[in-house]
């Protein structure tokens, strides 16, 4: 099958460490014939580590979409509130659009990307590598199975701590540049509500509390939230960037049991006291989510993540934040 022509918009950490590693192993469905950032040394590193040559190396995107004649697609990593602009413009260009998330930095734009794909007649996906997750994927079909019985509840702390100095929050956009509503909670959190979407389904209320620990970690760093899934299950959800915490496993309770969803397994809980594990496939979320892109492409076919789930993430998002500052209540 044709390889698709492949360019990527963003050379920074994500591209690098989570990105090129899939993109490396999938050169029998892709070629990446160009590549761009503003900071062209970080354009060349990315081009040299996958040997490609030196005039594939752009500075600037809306040159490189319009000159780049052979492009199919294009990976988007930027900086957050350019997400929507950028992916919009490719999208109209007539390329097929993976995009770091969250969808948008506000609830309209995450709304407008879900038209993106039938409007320009591209395939654009929001590169929510959760999605992809073999352990989230395992604990929602044991959910489907009633293994513990009726799901009623779930517990999770995501709970991270941040040093000031740490490689991800030096990027400006990140750390210090407090235009992004929500900081890390918007950042880091759509991930953590994507997952619980897959095993819970759709939340219909929030009620949350947020501060800002670590003025250093931009404008918010903690949220706690308690959200109620349309199927009336009840999630306790700690998000934190600036806590310490030995335990980040998600907890899923059910009338006949509990699962304790970890790194390597997902552990069951008995009634008669017994621990019965479940073991899940451990391949790369990011090579996963690259492979149903480009086979997306291919095949002519709707990626397997639901366009409306990342837009959705940034709708819960927003209401955590909307919640944490008016104490109120919010229904999505």
């Amino acid at each position: 099958m044709k390889k698709i022509k492949i360019g990527i918009i963003g050379c920074g950490l994500i591209t690098r460490e989570a990105h090129l590693p899939a993109v490396k192993r999938l050169t029998d469905k892709l070629d990446v014939i160009a590549v761009c950032n503003r900071s062209e040394g970080k354009a060349i590193n990315i081009a040299n580590e996958l040997g490609i040559p030196l005039h594939t190396v752009w500075t600037d995107w809306k040159e490189m979409i319009q000159e780049v004649k052979d492009l199919e697609a294009v990976l988007i990593a930027l900086p957050i509130p350019l997400n929507y602009s950028v992916s919009e413009a490719c999208c109209k260009a007539g390329l097929s659009v993976l995009c770091e998330k969250p969808a948008g930095i506000s609830v309209e734009e995450a709304v407008a990307t879900g038209d993106f794909s039938l409007k320009y007649g591209v395939t654009f996906m929001t590169a929510e590598n959760f999605h992809y997750q073999p352990k989230f994927n395992k604990a929602a079909e044991l959910i489907q199975e009633e293994i513990i019985g009726k799901l009623h509840s779930i517990s999770w702390n995501v709970l991270n701590y941040v040093k000031s100095d740490n490689n991800y929050n030096q990027t400006a956009w990140r750390g210090a540049d407090f235009t992004i509503p929500g900081g890390y909670v918007l950042d880091g959190g759509v991930h953590a509500v994507h997952a619980l979407q897959m095993i819970a389904g759709p939340v219909k209320s929030v009620f949350a509390k947020v501060k800002s620990i670590d003025k250093n970690l931009g404008s918010i760093d903690t949220a706690f939230a308690l959200l109620e899934h349309e199927n009336s299950v009840v999630t306790s959800l700690n998000l934190g960037w600036k806590s310490l915490n030995d335990d980040k496993c998600l907890k899923l309770y059910g009338d006949k049991g509990t699962l304790a969803v970890r790194d390597d397994k997902i552990e069951q809980l008995t009634l008669s006291g017994e621990t019965v594990d479940h073991f899940f496939d451990t391949e790369n979320d990011f090579f996963l989510q690259w492979s149903d892109f480009l086979d997306a492409l291919q095949n002519n076919r709707p990626p397997k993540i639901p366009k409306q789930m990342p837009i959705d993430d940034v709708k819960i998002i927003m209401a955590i934040l909307e919640s944490g500052e008016t104490g109120e209540k919010v229904f999505l």
